[in-house]
């Protein structure tokens, strides 16, 4: 398990490492131009998330028994710890007397929460590709959450005229291909569980091949777009979103996943699953709203490289109680 926990890390790292490489290179005009280079990190990000995501999830649905009631916990459990981390980061915001483009970066650093590369890559190694099954019903109304109330209350902190920029979110989830093949994998995968087809046996390897893949196709991309410069003067906000987001949500949701006897079922798998996602930092996703709603997004900047950082710190305390 200590060479699953190096291997996750170094996986990670190395992906961050090549994405600023290739950022640093592209500014010295070494390779290709900027704007070349961000369509093709946007195709490597549409590529995971498109084509590599669906396959592990149509895997991972196919492969475990989902018998247990108690899994409808699931998709519960992480609507609530998303939204709890949001109303946490608006609480501290308005303690601290931000401004409103201040309070709205960390309402997103609060709320947008990185569970698929990150999420997905700690799961598999140290649990195993049952988990992974658990993972996607985990974030199953994370993009809902997103776009129907994130983006939103994101929205209302940022330009009075914002709106239009983002005319309906709702509209906008119903038509995000991401969201339809996610569902749809989900569904097809759980009839092929129930019906007298065996998943081929090759699967189980090419999921070991495709996980690591499909978090070094965002990592990557990730890795291009960090700014270090914006850490500057804003390390106390980055702490208090460090907080809400490495003890005060997760300590809530294990406790309701232990009180609700998840611990118990399908060898502890789901409980486990439940506390790795639960510790995950900001994601990416977090910079978009101060993007588009003109938020402080030196704050978002900030906030999300801080605690990216210290995952580096936390995830030795989630493989000790693995």
């Amino acid at each position: 398990m200590v060479g699953n926990f190096i291997f996750a890390l170094t996986i990670i790292v190395c992906g961050l490492l090549a994405g600023r490489s290739l950022r640093i290179l592209t500014e010295k005009g070494k390779i290709q131009s900027h704007q070349n280079m961000h369509k093709l990190l946007q195709r490597s990000t549409l590529t995971a998330l498109l084509v590599v995501n669906p396959l592990i999830i149509l895997g991972a649905f196919w492969y475990v028994q989902l018998e247990d009631i108690k899994l409808i916990l699931l998709p519960i459990l992480g609507g609530t710890a998303i939204l709890f981390g949001g109303a946490l980061a608006i609480v501290a915001a308005k303690l601290l007397h931000m401004k409103r483009e201040q309070t709205g970066a960390m309402f997103s650093s609060g709320t947008f929460t990185n569970l698929g590369s990150f999420g997905n890559l700690f799961c598999y190694v140290f649990l195993g590709e049952a988990s992974l099954a658990f993972v996607a019903m985990y974030r199953l109304f994370e993009d809902f959450i997103y776009y129907a109330i994130g983006f939103p209350v994101a929205q209302s902190y940022g330009e009075e005229h914002a709106a239009e920029k983002q005319r309906s979110a709702l509209s906008k989830l119903v038509r995000n291909p991401f969201v339809i093949l996610t569902v749809t994998t989900i569904l097809v995968g759980t009839l092929l569980n129930l019906s007298p087809l065996e998943r081929p046996a090759f699967y189980a390897g090419l999921n070991s091949i495709l996980v690591p893949i499909f978090t070094i196709l965002l990592i990557v991309p990730t890795g291009f777009n960090m700014k270090l410069g914006a850490v500057k003067g804003y390390i106390k906000e980055s702490m208090i979103i460090a907080a809400i987001k490495y003890a005060i949500v997760p300590v809530a949701v294990i406790m309701v996943g232990y009180l609700t006897g998840l611990h118990v079922i399908y060898d502890g798998i789901v409980f486990k699953t439940v506390v790795i996602l639960a510790v995950m930092p900001p994601g990416f996703t977090s910079l978009v709203p101060p993007q588009l709603y003109k938020l402080d997004l030196d704050l978002a900047n900030s906030s999300w490289l801080i605690n990216t950082v210290l995952l580096i710190i936390i995830l030795p305390i989630v493989f000790l109680f693995m």
